[in-house]
């Protein structure tokens, strides 16, 4: 279930990417690579490219965008096989992360790779984080009664220019549109998924933007801890919204703007054939 409630957006202001020059237009084309991963402290650290697939049921999406002479190439790299993710916007990701210098350089015939990274760290999450997800979680159960933690997942993004080493970002210049799958276990109809970012100790609630049952789209110019969460909408009890107009409690599951059409309906069915019967007798 996709509908939002009526809630702050926070984090999710919507700019226009400016990177690119205008009258520059890269041309796209698919690419597949799967850049190995090692564990590296707290966080991830590329490495090279390797063939398809590591063992770990890692996925990856690639795009390269030709830029003058130069290319730039984004690759998405999911490491469990339970979901998936990708950027709804190469272009865009693109130029939120590259410099205006970065730019150039590959206009001049630079190769620069974009490479982020979607991990389920459920397991293995930082206490800080932890902290500002629990205290998130509890401040938004304040509008969102039934909101529930369900994984927390990192996303961060790596740069690497030419053969130089990969870089992390942790922040971009403008928001990119990431798309993570809702794993199997935690989908069903009756629940609204919301992201909660942990950033430096702040937390933020970013809403779903797609329509599609099966992901979550976030806007977000912050990479590093998130979780999934949802809220259960389904039942009649008093904190369960209907999950149609998520205004009104639910009668046997149905919206009450749903029996309330119903019943005006029948009022009003009742009030012609009454009419129709009085006209009938007049006439006779």
């Amino acid at each position: 279930m996709k509908a939002t409630p009526d809630i702050p957006d926070d984090g999710q202001t919507v700019k226009e990417p400016s990177g690119i020059p205008e009258g520059q237009q890269p041309e796209k084309e698919d690419v597949q690579t799967t850049p190995a991963v090692a564990e590296s402290g707290n966080g991830m650290t590329p490495g090279g490219p390797t063939a398809e697939g590591n063992g770990k049921g890692m996925a990856d999406t690639s795009s390269a965008l030709k830029l003058g002479d130069g290319t730039v190439i984004v690759t998405v790299v999911c490491e469990e096989q339970g979901y998936a993710a990708e950027v709804a916007d190469t272009m865009a990701a693109a130029n939120a992360v590259l410099t205006p210098e970065q730019i150039q350089s590959v206009a001049d015939g630079e190769t620069i790779e974009i490479r982020i990274d979607v991990k389920d760290i459920s397991g293995n999450v930082s206490e800080q984080d932890k902290r500002a997800i629990e205290n998130g979680i509890e401040e938004y159960r304040k509008k969102l009664p039934g909101l529930t933690l369900g994984m927390y997942v990192d996303i961060s993004i790596f740069i690497k220019v030419g053969g130089g080493d990969w870089n992390a970002v942790n922040q971009t210049h403008e928001p990119v549109d990431v798309v993570i799958g809702i794993p199997a276990e935690l989908q069903s109809d009756d629940r609204i998924f919301y992201i909660i970012r942990s950033h430096e100790g702040d937390y933020t609630l970013l809403t779903d933007m797609d329509e599609e049952p099966d992901t979550i789209t976030i806007r977000t110019d912050k990479f590093s801890t998130y979780a999934i969460a949802y809220e259960q909408v389904s039942g009649t009890g008093e904190n369960n919204k209907c999950g149609l107009c998520h205004i009104c409690p639910t009668f046997l599951g149905i919206c009450c703007f749903v029996w309330l059409a119903a019943i005006m309906a029948v009022f009003l069915i009742v009030c012609i054939v009454i009419r129709r019967n009085r006209k009938e007798k007049g006439e006779k």
